[in-house]
């Protein structure tokens, strides 16, 4: 009969590089039957943790056949090799890599998280494993309230879960004491009786002597070793029948997950690290906040602005004479046109307003010519009846405005603009400042601090109706500004002409903005522009964030990742877990974002006593943004995660 081999190599070699290549393994002939205890021992450098890593199927073979139980491992795919180490083979190492995070029991479990099965039943597995290695009262534990020998009897009992036809062991004794080692040994030893085939790669000549066989390595070459027989290792070496070389008796299931599995594990990972995932969800919760919110305070803050604009425009007449063949006649418009105007149903308010031409006159403040400093100016004088401070909503920042006494009487009055007083060096009235204008003198009793109409006003040196009649030769009204009530704009636009001139209504321009809508999409797109850019800019360095945060864990986590590898976790496997996680903190990102935005632009709208106004979309969209940015931010670190070599991940974990 032929002995069946757990494992069989032939003339493997393991070369690393080219230029100048490097053999770490040169022609390795090695067979192991069932229930063998086989130490590997040699020097640093010699090549046991490549031919370990061989044998485990992290690594493959530049030249030679490995045949693990009958079948080819070079002929397996990536999954099928993962599938192989998932059910076949446990693997111990020398720093236990064990999840700081999760609990004795949730590290063990964790070796069956690849194998796509069920959950039922895990706990128990689990549970007998931890028995098994004497760790049942540590159960909820995290691993770093154990010893040292504690840590690895849970590494052992993660490893002897789903019963693992093969155990490898990379220096597991290397960190612990003489009593935690002596008491991993004689575990060791009590697994091999019960039929475990082990390989423990070691420097210790102690630890050696317990092995039934014993192989030594230097410079990459392997030679055998006599081995007295120990009591307590008794290899079990059952007679087989051979199995057939492309392993189709022994079949390998592919290495998979559940989504339930999957969903624990991504969970597990984000608030493994609290810290961290804060920090990465705060990139996103500041771009999404910065992005619902500044496109909420656009609308809001563009429908405050366009109301404003909309009842200004929608509201506003303003009534000058035609020109004709002899030009404007400035007698077209009657002096009492502000008070037919008012007795229209509709109409707010009416008033007059004239141009008056003070010839080459310039207006001063000061009676003293400097020649150094310029003390008179030529400004624009406008005469204005009272009405009109009330049509065009003048605010008044000093003094008062002139009434229908001043006007009647002619006095010599005026109501400086901002910028006129500015210009004059005038800027209050409780002393009673004067002007100029030419050689006549005014009294100043009033300036402006704003208008909403008729911006020219401004500028201007505006003074009673009667006195531009009376001093100045105003022969009738240039113009008649109306304010009227919302939607009455166009009747009243209509009735203005016959208003006024009845007799001949054509004598009269009449002056509304009918539709502001172009006007007003034209100020909401600039608006909604210039904040959807910084939300945008506030949103990519949320990105830059994510992903940089992510690659550093990617890099922290190496040692996990070569775990993972080992249980039988797949590049997708590895790949898709760190998807997830990205894009499940951008999601919980965009959550926060979408709900701070809200309250951010619900508070400033409070603030300012405005209405607040939403972008519908943004804290529906807000979530999804998130998690897209989770997932492209987590996309390179993903991939990092999953092309790194399961070798280097372990030894660099």
């Amino acid at each position: 009969m032929i002995m069946r081999y757990v494992l069989q190599l032939s003339k493997v070699s393991r070369q690393f590089g080219r230029e100048p290549a490097v053999q770490a393994l040169i022609d390795i002939d090695l067979c192991l039957t069932p229930g063998e205890w086989l130490a590997i021992t040699g020097p640093s450098g010699a090549g046991k943790s490549t031919l370990l890593n061989i044998i485990g199927c992290l690594d493959c073979p530049t030249h030679g056949s490995y045949h693990f139980e009958g079948i080819d491992t070079a002929a397996l795919s990536d999954h099928a090799r993962a599938g192989l180490r998932s059910q076949r083979i446990g693997f111990v190492f020398q720093s236990f890599h064990l999840l700081a995070h999760r609990s004795v029991l949730e590290n063990v479990m964790l070796a069956e998280v690849y194998r796509n099965g069920p959950q039922q039943g895990r706990r128990a597995r689990a549970l007998a494993a931890l028995e098994r290695v004497g760790l049942s009262q540590r159960i909820d534990f995290l691993p770093t309230k154990l010893s040292g020998g504690e840590q690895q009897r849970v590494a052992i009992a993660r490893a002897l879960t789903g019963a693992p036809s093969l155990l490898l062991c990379d220096e597991p004794t290397g960190n612990l004491d003489s009593k935690a080692t002596a008491d991993i040994l004689a575990l060791f030893a009590a697994l091999n009786q019960q039929g475990l085939t082990l390989v423990v790669v070691t420097h210790d000549e102690q630890v050696a002597q317990w092995a039934s066989r014993r192989v030594h390595i230097i410079d990459g070459r392997l030679t055998h070793m006599p081995s007295e027989q120990k009591s307590h290792s008794t290899p079990l070496r059952q007679p087989l029948s051979a199995p057939k070389s492309n392993g189709q008796d022994n079949p390998i299931a592919r290495s998979g997950m559940t989504f339930q599995d999957l969903l624990q594990e991504v969970i597990a990972g984000i608030f493994a690290r609290p810290g961290r995932m804060a920090l990465t969800v705060l990139g996103v919760v500041i771009g999404l906040t910065a992005l619902v919110a500044t496109l909420g305070l656009a609308r809001t803050a563009g429908n405050r602005i366009i109301t404003q604009f909309d009842e200004l425009a929608a509201t506003e007449i303003l009534v000058t004479a035609k020109s004709g063949l002899g030009g404007v006649d400035p007698r077209v418009i009657p002096w009492d046109a502000s008070e037919r105007l008012q007795r229209l149903n509709g109409v707010v308010a009416a008033g007059t307003l004239s141009e008056v031409d003070i010839a080459n006159a310039l207006v001063s403040a000061s009676a003293i010519k400097d020649p150094k400093q310029q003390s008179a100016f030529k400004l624009a004088v406008q005469a204005a009846s009272p009405s009109l401070f009330t049509a065009v909503r003048a605010k008044v920042a000093s003094g008062r405005l002139p009434d229908d006494g001043h006007a009647q009487r002619a006095d010599r009055v005026a109501v400086l603009g901002p910028e006129a007083a500015q210009r004059l060096g005038i800027v209050e009235v409780a002393h009673l400042p004067a002007i100029a204008i030419g050689d006549q003198i005014y009294l100043v009793i009033g300036i402006l601090e704003a208008v909403a109409r008729q911006p020219d006003l401004l500028a201007s040196v505006i003074i009673p109706e009667g006195t531009a009649r009376h001093y100045f030769g105003l022969i009738g009204p240039g113009a008649v500004v109306l304010e009227t009530r919302i939607g009455a704009t166009a009747l009243i636009a209509r009735q203005t002409p016959l208003a006024l001139r009845p007799d001949d209504p054509s004598l009269l321009k009449v002056e509304f903005a009918p539709e502001p809508q172009r006007v007003r999409d034209a100020v909401q797109s600039d608006l909604n522009r210039m904040f959807l850019l910084l939300g945008g800019l506030s949103l990519i360095v949320g990105a830059i964030g994510i992903g940089n945060i992510t690659l550093v864990s990617v890099i922290e986590r190496i040692g996990e990742i070569g775990l993972r590898r080992a249980m039988g976790a797949t590049r997708g496997h590895i790949a898709l877990q760190f998807l997830l996680e990205s894009a499940t903190m951008g999601l919980i990102g965009g959550i926060f974002g979408a709900s701070l935005g809200v309250l951010i632009i619900v508070a400033v709208a409070a603030y300012q006593l405005w209405t607040p106004v939403l972008e519908p979309a943004a804290p529906f969209l807000a979530p999804l943004i998130g998690c897209a940015i989770g997932l492209v931010a987590g996309l390179y670190p993903a991939l990092r995660a999953a092309y790194l070599e399961p070798v280097e991940a372990v030894r660099n974990g």
